[in-house]
């Protein structure tokens, strides 16, 4: 009893006096209250106030820190084959680890590399290790319980890869239990709770194996990882934030020469990600990627096995331009639910919907109040140069290139050799295109100088399709054989889609916006059982205020011999609008007139078959920028009038139906038509008394004349007087508003064309002098074109008249002496 007490005392100053010199040989000391005690009584090893300091550097550092240990053995169980741990305590220590290069120093003590200094392994220890035959070990490792806590690494890496990185992990507790062991089975619990650079990290698992088989049940969870320290990865990358998160139940089964994995739920979550690029730079709010029933088989190291389910969301997802800030890309939210997939020999994917909400392509920021102040007085001073009406405010603010609310596809399968699809719906697309003066877009945003990426990847590219062919060239044969399968249910245009058009490479400025009503297409496939049968698709929509079209068909894009059909009209174009681009190659200005097509054509592989009717209604032309109301036949404008005067018929249309035929690489359109046309010319003074007899009830505001050396017969309107600055209907025009409200009702065939004709009056200038000053010919020609549209928009209103039969023609200016202001209306 004595001899064990005297063990006990003496068992720390011996403890310290043998180590110390071997600790000295790493320069390597102990604290002085540091103690060591072993107590023989119970089999314990007490260490307290550990401090190991080294000094090898000029100042001194503590490299590892214990504030208790404890370990006791139950040595009475070794006479039952037994190694029993009754007790395993670490509390509050600290441990620094350094790497610099290839050097690695745990708690001050380098640790050697496996290579030998001249770079060699030792190979006859390597041999000598693998000879000898493993010895039996009898005993079994029991330790119901080990405890630790509060327990801190520090680790720094200096290393060519790494420059000054260090990483705290601070073990809040770990707990193994139930800890026996022998060679043949192996049984223990784990509990882990840690923050690992001020991410929070929870682990628990537990198992049993007999022979190296059996299952381990883990879980996992772990918050807010810093993902910035990943970044040494990526070397593209210019930067990298966020936050990890992740959590799972999981079962690893061991078995003889496979290992499969189950994970029962696990969901990974990314919050706040910055990935900054050379030029462009991505922000993802949050992305949630959750799994359940996820299995994975390897079989020698392989995946033979890989299924699942899963869903994705991301949210509020931006691609900017790094200089401009401008947007790239952007959508709201992108999530896909219930995705069954499975990747083994022919492996599928099964996505129940894919919904991506408010997507943005292309918006370039708003430019600053100063200099949106500027470019403002200059759009502003364009438009009354050029007599056009711009939102100088709405072209600063530049809208994106395309929006769309939502995009939702159902029912997505994908599989090794085909994708099929149910549906596909697009909600509120809308489009906006303005092309600047130099023809570029102005709102499109440039990705990069398209030159030097292209001379950086020609070289490359070249060799890689070279390659490319080469790799295929055996495989021609088979990929003909077992091709790829498509097929498609639907794809729908719901709600208001609509693409709005600027021009400002053209004089005068052209805007034009179109509405899309309706855009069906029904079921496509190219199985070869679906091959000949027929796509339906429907297609209607609007441009500006009254031009409409509407077009039916159908597509056989995989028969034998493709096929495609359409069928149907575009109405009230109004041919004024297209003066822009006629200017320029023609020095001819369309001032009245509207088009209507209907057409009906087939294309069977190369060969056009079908028919378009072309109708013209009240077309008339002059020379640029003419805009005096006398001035309309005026040199260089005559001939092509002269030339559509002789197709026009009684009504002043011209109407061509226009049979078409022939191969799209060489077509030849019939025009015999267009010759029975002019043939009718000669017959139509046989309707003068017919015309004569038809209106007379309408005498007071209309009459008909017949143009000497021509065969026309033209009905003419009085003028609709207006008094000087006025724009809607008033009293004073009642009682021609109600006659002429009156013939058109009667007439439901008659359409006519409408003509503001504005004076000098309009605006307080005087009278018989030719307006040159642009600036007052756009606030009379606005004067115009807003008397021609409370006009038209009286005889809807109130005489429920077609708008398809009355047309607007561009306004006109009359300077002389005692002109009065006027509407002039021709049929």
């Amino acid at each position: 009893m004595g001899f064990f007490l005297l063990i006990w005392l003496v068992s720390s100053p011996l403890i310290k006096h043998f180590i110390s010199p071997i600790l000295a040989e790493q320069q390597l000391h102990l604290s002085d209250n540091a103690s060591i005690y072993f107590n023989p009584f119970l089999m314990r090893v007490t260490l307290s106030d550990i401090d190991l300091v080294s000094s090898k550097n000029k100042t001194e550092e503590t490299v590892f820190s214990l504030a208790k240990m404890e370990v006791q053995v139950a040595l009475w169980q070794l006479a039952f084959d037994k190694i029993l741990l009754s007790k395993f305590l670490l509390e509050q220590g600290t441990l620094k680890v350094t790497q610099h290069n290839n050097h690695l120093v745990i708690a001050g003590i380098e640790i050697p590399s496996s290579a030998n200094e001249d770079g060699k392994t030792n190979k006859k220890a390597t041999n000598v290790a693998v000879d000898e035959p493993a010895s039996d070990f009898p005993y079994q490792l029991v330790l119901p319980d080990l405890l630790l806590s509060q327990f801190t690494i520090e680790i720094e890496r200096d290393t060519q890869q790494q420059k000054n990185k260090t990483h705290h992990i601070e073990i809040e507790q770990l707990v193994l239990s139930q800890i026996k062991a022998t060679q043949t089975e192996q049984e223990a619990t784990l509990a882990l709770t840690a923050l690992i650079d001020k991410t929070h990290l929870a682990f628990s698992a537990n198992t049993r194996l007999i022979a190296g088989k059996g299952d381990i049940n883990s879980n996992l969870r772990l918050e807010n990882y810093p993902i910035e320290k990943l970044a040494r990865y990526v070397e593209q990358l210019t930067e990298l934030k966020g936050a990890l998160s992740f959590n799972s139940q999981q079962t690893v089964t061991l078995a003889e020469q496979s290992i499969n994995f189950r994970v029962k739920k696990a969901n990974l979550r990314l919050q706040d990600l910055l990935v900054g690029l050379d030029k462009q730079h991505f922000t993802l709010n949050d992305l949630q990627y959750n799994f359940t029933d996820l299995a994975i088989d390897l079989q020698d190291n392989v995946i033979t096995h890989l299924a699942g389910n899963s869903s994705v969301k991301l949210t509020d997802a931006v691609l900017n331009h790094t200089e401009s800030k401008a947007k790239i890309v952007a959508f709201r939210q992108l999530s896909l639910d219930e995705i069954n997939f499975i990747l083994d020999d022919e492996p599928s994917i099964d996505i129940a919907n894919v919904v991506l909400d408010d997507l943005l392509f292309s918006k370039k920021t708003s430019l600053t109040d100063e200099v949106a102040k500027k470019v403002i007085a200059r759009i502003n001073k364009i438009s009354v140069q050029d007599g056009v009406d711009i939102a100088a405010k709405e072209i600063v603010n530049l809208p994106p290139v395309m929006q769309l609310k939502q995009l939702t596809v159902n029912n997505l399968h994908i599989h090794e050799k085909s994708i099929a699809i149910n549906s596909i719906l697009l909600d509120t697309l809308s489009g906006d295109i303005i092309i600047k003066e130099n023809k570029e877009l102005a709102n499109l945003v440039a990705l990069g100088n398209q030159a030097d990426q292209h001379n950086a990847v020609e070289p490359k590219s070249t060799n890689a399709v070279t390659a490319i062919e080469k790799e295929l060239e055996p495989n021609k044969a088979e990929a003909n054989s077992d091709s790829f399968l498509f097929s498609l249910n639907e794809i729908r245009f719901i709600n208001e889609n609509s693409f709005g058009f600027t021009d400002f490479s053209v004089d005068p400025i052209y805007q034009r916006t179109l509405y899309l009503d309706t855009l069906d297409v029904g079921a496509l496939s190219n199985k070869k059982e679906k091959q000949q049968e027929k796509t339906p698709f429907t297609l209607a929509g609007r441009s500006n205020k009254y031009a409409n079209f509407n077009l039916t068909g159908y597509l056989q894009p995989f028969a034998e011999l493709a096929t495609y059909h359409a069928k149907g009209d575009f109405k009230e174009f109004s041919l004024p609008a297209i003066s822009s681009y006629l200017k320029a190659s023609t020095g001819i200005e369309v001032k009245t007139g509207q088009l209507n097509t209907a057409l009906d054509l087939t294309l069977t592989g190369e060969e056009l078959d079908g028919n378009v009717v072309v109708l013209l209604q009240a077309l008339e032309t002059g020379l640029v920028d003419s805009e005096e109301a006398g001035s309309l036949i005026d040199q260089g404008a005559l001939p092509l009038n002269m030339a559509l005067g002789m197709l026009k018929d009684g009504d002043g249309n011209v109407e061509l139906d226009v049979p078409l035929s022939g191969s799209t690489s060489d077509p030849q359109f019939g025009l015999s038509s267009v010759v029975t046309l002019i043939t009718t010319k000669a017959i139509i003074s046989a309707t003068q008394d017919y015309l004569m007899t038809t209106f007379v009830p309408y005498a007071n505001i209309v009459s008909i004349a017949i143009t000497a050396g021509e065969f026309a017969l033209k009905l003419r309107f009085d003028d609709l007087e207006y008094q000087v600055e006025q724009i809607e209907p008033n009293d004073s025009q009642s009682a021609y508003l109600k006659e002429f409200i009156a013939l058109m009702q009667d007439k439901e065939e008659t359409r006519v064309t409408i003509c503001a004709i504005s004076t000098p009056a309009d605006i307080g200038l005087k009278a018989g002098i030719s307006v040159t000053d642009k600036t007052d010919i756009k606030r009379l020609l606005d004067m115009g074109e807003e008397r021609e549209h409370a006009f038209k928009d009286h005889l809807i209103e109130q005489g429920k008249i077609d708008s398809s039969r009355i047309l607007f023609c561009k306004p006109q200016i009359d300077s002389d002496e005692g002109a009065i202001p006027r509407i002039a209306i021709s049929v």
